[in-house]
């Protein structure tokens, strides 16, 4: 006989609280993308190098003060964009021409601006202008520390030479604070490097104890960043436009492409098959028929018979 008692159902276990679902990590920080290389930087790797005399002999055509009162007129990235425009076609007519008197290392000199140009324009292109002051301290700090390695190297150079050694100690700057001083100490002390190793012995000494043309260039470049330091206001958000260490490689960059378009209408003047070099109404305040910049210098007369 079946049991009379029921079997009592067992009661149901408790159900476990569902695990809370795993917090989704935050997505990390994209690393941002590498800058590409620009033409000018494409362009340089097909040109000759650069001695430290012949730039020196480039940059010496015209005047910071010069360069100064172009670059404030434009904007850097229309002067980029123009730049490397007048690149490309230069790039192309100079390759198997040389009857055009802009040379093509000339043509690397203007890619070196380029570039110069484009990493100070990265350095500062925050749109309040906070940055400026950073970069004016460390491109003062780069400038002095450029300087201090120069003299060091021309002591080592010098030996018991006191004429040099003098000439050193007169190159050093009165107060390394000074974005001025540093500037006009680093350009004498170039310039003293340059002068001794004209002389074949003094080269051969100058490369043994490092004072090469690499760190001779590598020098030229802290000079160039340092060249508008000076000017950088120290109320930074107040500054409008690019900043004076951009202008002034911005103006450098104009000057360039002016002589270059001179130049190569000089050329086709003279029946050279070349394009003319154009550049755009961006800057028409440079190259346009009305622009106000001053006018080339005049042909001198010829000379007087006697």
């Amino acid at each position: 006989m079946a049991s009379s008692k029921a079997k009592k159902a067992a009661a149901p276990a408790p159900k476990k609280a569902a695990a809370p679902a795993p917090k989704k990590a935050a997505p990390a920080a994209k690393k941002a993308a590498p800058l590409k290389d620009s033409l000018a930087v494409k362009t340089l790797g097909t040109l000759p190098a650069l001695t430290g005399k012949l730039r020196s002999a480039f940059r010496s055509a015209f005047t910071d003060e010069q360069c100064d009162a172009w670059g404030e007129k434009t904007k850097a990235e229309n002067v980029i964009a123009e730049g490397e425009k007048f690149v490309a076609t230069m790039a192309r007519s100079l390759k198997d021409n040389t009857d055009v008197t802009y040379s093509r290392r000339r043509l690397a000199y203007l890619c070196e601006l380029l570039v110069l140009l484009q990493d100070e324009v990265e350095h500062t292109k925050d749109s309040s202008m906070t940055g400026l002051r950073s970069t004016r301290n460390a491109a003062l700090a780069v400038g002095v520390n450029a300087r201090r390695d120069l003299a060091r190297r021309l002591r080592a150079l010098a030996g018991g030479q006191q004429k040099v050694l003098q000439d050193i100690t007169a190159c050093a700057p009165d107060n390394e604070s000074s974005a001025n001083d540093v500037q006009d100490s680093l350009t004498a002390t170039i310039d003293l490097a340059q002068k001794l190793r004209r002389d074949d012995i003094i080269e051969a000494l100058a490369d043994d104890v490092g004072l090469t043309e690499a760190r001779l260039n590598s020098a030229y470049s802290a000079l160039e960043s340092l060249a508008g330091a000076r000017e950088v206001a120290l109320n930074a958000a107040a500054y409008e436009g690019d900043a004076p260490s951009v202008n002034r490689i911005e103006g450098r960059v104009l000057r360039e492409m002016r002589l270059a378009q001179r130049l190569f209408d000089e050329s086709r003047a003279a029946g050279v098959s070349v394009p003319s070099l154009v550049a755009g109404p961006s800057l028409k305040v440079i190259f346009g028929k009305n622009s106000e910049v001053e006018a080339p210098a005049p042909t001198p007369p010829p000379a007087k018979p006697n």
